[in-house]
C-alpha cells in the first residue's frame, strides 16, 4: 500500500517547538523573578489559564500533543501571541508514541523502527527544529528517552523525566552573557548539577558561542598532582574539543613546543589560551566573529585532594576572569571567556583553600526539589499522588532528585507501592542500599562529624549544633539547617545510621 501523502496525514494534535519551549520557560521565569521569585507551579498555572495540571504538564514537557487552542491559552495567559513557528502538529504515528514507555524494549522497538524507515517521516524530522549539540528535540528520534529507565548519571535535556530549574537557569543564561562570567554550581551528588551545566551549554551554543565540557575525573593522578602537568593536560582537552589544528592539539608537537619553563606553567597556560585559543575560535566557517568561549569545568573536586594544584588553579581562573577588565572587548581576545565551575560538596574543600576563590561571580547551591517539583515529576512518571502523599514522600526522602526518581522507577515497574515505600522501611533499606552505604562511606571520611551527626540522628526535631560541623554535614547532604540547629535530611537515613554509628545507643535511638 502507498504511504499517504504527507497533507493528507490526520492530525493528532500540537506540540511547542524548541523556540516556542523557550520562549514559554523564559516568560514564566521572568514572572517568578519578578514576583520575587515565587514559584509558578502548574496549580498556579492552572487556576491561571483554566487547562488541568496534567494537560499543562503535556505542554510544558512535550510528551504528548495537545490542542492548538491550549497552547495559545498557555501564551496569552503570559501575555504573548502563539506564532507558527511555536508550534508543529504531530502525525498520527507520533500521536501514539506517547505509549510505547509501557511497551518492553522488544515492543518498542518494533513499533520505532518502521516510523524510522519511512521516507515521508524522515523529511518530516529534518524539518523540525533541533537542540544544538548536546541536546535533541522531542522527536521520534529519541522518545526511547521517555521509557523508565534505572536512575543514575546525568538525565538528558530532552527527556521528559528532567525537570527544570526555570529561575536558576535564567539566573545562569543571563550570567553567561557576561565577559568573564563565572559561574559556580556546587551541591551533593546526584542533584543535577551536571544537568544545569549541560542546560547552560546549551543555550550559550543557541547563541553561536563555542563552548567545551572537561571533566576533572579522566585526569590521572599522576596528572592532577604536578601543577605543569595539569595545566598541559587542560589546555590539551580544550584545544582538542575546540578543533583546533592537529599540530595546537598534539601535546607532543604543539603545547610542549609552546612551553617555556623559565616562564612557570601559569604564565605558560595564559600565553597559551591568549596566543592560541583565544584567538583560533573563529576558524570555523561562522556568521558570528569574536565568538565567546564558554569553558565548563566538571568535578572541580578532583582537585581537592591536591590542596597545593587547587589553590593555584583557582587562582589561575580568577585571573583569566579579571582579564576582561582591561582594554576594548574588541583588541582584549579575554573578553571571549566565560567559566562553568561544578564541584560536588561531599569532598570537602582543603582548609588551605580560600573559599572565596570559589565565591565569585554567580554561586548556584542547588536545593533540593520542592513539593510542586516532585508532584510535576509524578505527573510525568503517570503516577497518581495526592499533596498528602507528597509531603511524606518528601518526608521520607527529602527533595533529592535521584532518591525521588529512583522512587518513582520502581513505581512504575508497579514492583512496588506508594503507600508500602511509605510505610515499609524494609522495602525502602532495600531499594536504597547503594545510596545509603555511598553515605556512610562519605560520612566515615570526616571522623570529627560523628558525634553531632549521631545526636541528630537520635532527635526527631532540630538540634543546636556547632556551625562548622553543622554546615559541613549539610554539603554532605546529611542535614537540613534551621538557623544554628541541624535536623536530618530525610528519615531514610534514620533506621540506617541508628544501627551503624557506635555512639547511637547512648542517646537512646
Amino acid at each position: 500500500m502507498q504511504l499517504q501523502s504527507k497533507n493528507h496525514l490526520r492530525r493528532r494534535g500540537a506540540t511547542l517547538t524548541i523556540q516556542g519551549s523557550r520562549k514559554l520557560n523564559q516568560a514564566k521565569a521572568q514572572l517568578e523573578i519578578e514576583q520575587n521569585f515565587k514559584r509558578y507551579t502548574l496549580e498556579d498555572l492552572s487556576e491561571k489559564t483554566g487547562i488541568t495540571p496534567n494537560t499543562l504538564s503535556k505542554v510544558f514537557n512535550g510528551s504528548v500533543g495537545v490542542d492548538k487552542r491550549t497552547l495559545e491559552c498557555c501564551f496569552n495567559a503570559f501575555n504573548m501571541t502563539l506564532l507558527k513557528n511555536d508550534y508543529f502538529y504531530l502525525e498520527p504515528h507520533q500521536d501514539s508514541l506517547a505509549k510505547i514507555g509501557s511497551m518492553s524494549a522488544a515492543e518498542a522497538c518494533g513499533c520505532i523502527e518502521p516510523v524510522c524507515d519511512s521516507r515521508n517521516n524522515v523529511s518530516q524530522t529534518h524539518k523540525m527544529e533541533r537542540f544544538p549539540k548536546g541536546r535533541q528535540s522531542r522527536t521520534q528520534d529519541n522518545l526511547y528517552l521517555r521509557s523508565p529507565n534505572p536512575p543514575g548519571g546525568q538525565i538528558p535535556l530532552d527527556s521528559v523525566f528532567y525537570i527544570d530549574r526555570p529561575i536558576l537557569e535564567s539566573l545562569c543564561y543571563e550570567a553567561i552573557q557576561q565577559p568573564g562570567a563565572s559561574i559556580n554550581i556546587r551541591a551533593p551528588k546526584q542533584m543535577g548539577k551536571t544537568s544545569l551545566m549541560a542546560s547552560i551549554l546549551a543555550y550559550s551554543e543557541t547563541l553561536g558561542d563555542r563552548t567545551v565540557s572537561v571533566n576533572l575525573q579522566l585526569a590521572n593522578d599522576e596528572i592532577l598532582q604536578n601543577l605543569d602537568r595539569f595545566l598541559k593536560w587542560f589546555c590539551a582537552r580544550v584545544s582538542k574539543q575546540l578543533d583546533l589544528p592537529n599540530a595546537l592539539v598534539q601535546p607532543a608537537v604543539g603545547i610542549a613546543n609552546f612551553w617555556d619553563n623559565s616562564l612557570g606553567s601559569k604564565s605558560n597556560a595564559t600565553d597559551y589560551f591568549e596566543d592560541v585559543i583565544l584567538v583560533n575560535l573563529d576558524h570555523a566557517a561562522s556568521p558570528r566573529k569574536n565568538r565567546p568561549l564558554v569553558i565548563a569545568i566538571d568535578e572541580l573536586n578532583q582537585l581537592f585532594a591536591y590542596p597545593d594544584i587547587a589553590r593555584e588553579f583557582l587562582l589561575l581562573l580568577r585571573t583569566w576572569s579579571e582579564q576582561t577588565k582591561k582594554g576594548d572587548a574588541d583588541i582584549n581576545p579575554w573578553h571571549k571567556l566565560r567559566l562553568v565551575m561544578v564541584h560536588s560538596t561531599e569532598i570537602l574543600m582543603p582548609s588551605s583553600i580560600n573559599p572565596s576563590l570559589l565565591n565569585t561571580g554567580v554561586v548556584i547551591e542547588l536545593p533540593e526539589f520542592t513539593s510542586a517539583q516532585v508532584q510535576d515529576l509524578a505527573y510525568r512518571c503517570e503516577q497518581e499522588i495526592t499533596a498528602s502523599q507528597t509531603q511524606r514522600l518528601i518526608a521520607l526522602l527529602g527533595g533529592h532528585p535521584y532518591r525521588l526518581d529512583l522512587a518513582f522507577y520502581y513505581l512504575q515497574q508497579q514492583t512496588i507501592t506508594l503507600e508500602e515505600l511509605l510505610i515499609n522501611s524494609a522495602i525502602a533499606a532495600a531499594i536504597y542500599a547503594d545510596h545509603l552505604e555511598q553515605q556512610w562511606w562519605n560520612l566515615q571520611r570526616y571522623p570529627n562529624l560523628l558525634p553531632s551527626f549521631t545526636e541528630i540522628v537520635s532527635q526527631s526535631s532540630p538540634v543546636d549544633c556547632e556551625v562548622e560541623q553543622a554546615s559541613q554535614l549539610h554539603k554532605l547532604g546529611l542535614v537540613h539547617l534551621h538557623g544554628i540547629k541541624a535536623s536530618l535530611a530525610c528519615e531514610l537515613f534514620r533506621p540506617f545510621f541508628c544501627d551503624r554509628l557506635p555512639q547511637i545507643n547512648s542517646y537512646g535511638c
